[in-house]
């Protein structure tokens, strides 16, 4: 077993080293064609802090940086906003992080964009942009439905901005499929979650909502299974969902977390034993 967690261990400094230094790389290309940017610069430019970038810099990181931070960097020294295309810039170690952390950064279409990640900490702005984002959009009667007159203000703010668009009377979103930052996800989680209706339910069990809290102590195998499995499912529900003979009045939405009730993640608990 000892030789199990060591081979486990050196397997994730591997994963870490291969994918510092080529961010570092990838850093260092861009500054040393820009002479006269300075990391500070960079840091206000990317939304990621100067210390990080610094550390960065130096292979000084304990740890893996966030999914966030690699696609804050990224994103904006390639001025590559398409999360598809990515980890075809960034082959390597840099890929294979992204496509572990995102298994549908190749499936979707999507942006990520650190303009509209700012907007999106709002969590109306955030909630008027996902309906938006749906294939048939978000009516004016719906917004003020949801979020009062209020919801208008945030809507034409969004406008202003021109992450969302007037068709037909109905507000779409500017970009169809968006990445959102992993920063805001419990956030966002929670917004989303306010729209469980746990007391309504009817004879038509198959429309009915569906709310499921499970939780166990388990072995690291366990967890790899029941993630990987959830990865299998998640490829075909997006399937569905992306599906144009599938399109509908339906405004589904799915929440998933997979975690410990713990302050340690489940590498950590296996790592500490």
């Amino acid at each position: 077993m000892q030789i199990e967690v060591e081979s486990q261990k050196t397997s994730e400094e591997t994963k870490k080293g291969s994918l510092l230094v080529h961010l570092q790389g990838a850093l260092r290309e861009y500054l040393e064609n820009r002479p006269h940017m300075s990391l500070n610069s960079l840091s206000k430019k990317c939304s990621v802090s100067e210390p990080t970038l610094r550390r960065i810099m130096k292979g000084q990181i304990k740890t893996l940086p966030n999914v966030t931070t690699v696609l804050d960097i990224l994103t904006y020294i390639s001025g590559e906003k398409n999360t598809c295309n990515i980890p075809k810039k960034y082959p390597g170690p840099i890929a294979e992080f992204l496509r572990e952390m995102l298994p549908h950064i190749e499936d979707l279409d999507a942006n990520y964009d650190l303009d509209l990640n700012n907007e999106l900490k709002h969590p109306t702005k955030y909630l008027i942009y996902k309906l938006a984002s749906n294939d048939t959009g978000v009516t004016h009667e719906k917004v003020v439905e949801l979020f009062g007159s209020h919801g208008l203000m945030f809507v034409q703010e969004l406008i202003d901005k021109e992450f969302i668009k007037l068709e037909g009377g109905v507000y779409f979103a500017s970009s169809s499929a968006f990445t959102a930052s992993h920063e805001h996800f419990v956030e966002n989680f929670k917004v989303v979650a306010d729209f469980i209706k746990t007391q309504k339910a009817d004879s038509h069990m198959l429309l009915n909502p569906l709310f499921i809290n499970y939780s166990n102590t388990v072995n690291a195998e366990a967890y790899k299974e029941i993630v990987t499995l959830q990865k299998k499912t998640l490829k075909k529900i997006r399937g569905i969902m992306t599906d144009k003979s599938k399109i509908g009045e339906i405004p589904l939405f799915m929440l998933l977390a997979v975690d410990t009730l713990d302050m340690n993640t489940a590498f950590e608990i296996e790592k500490g034993k």
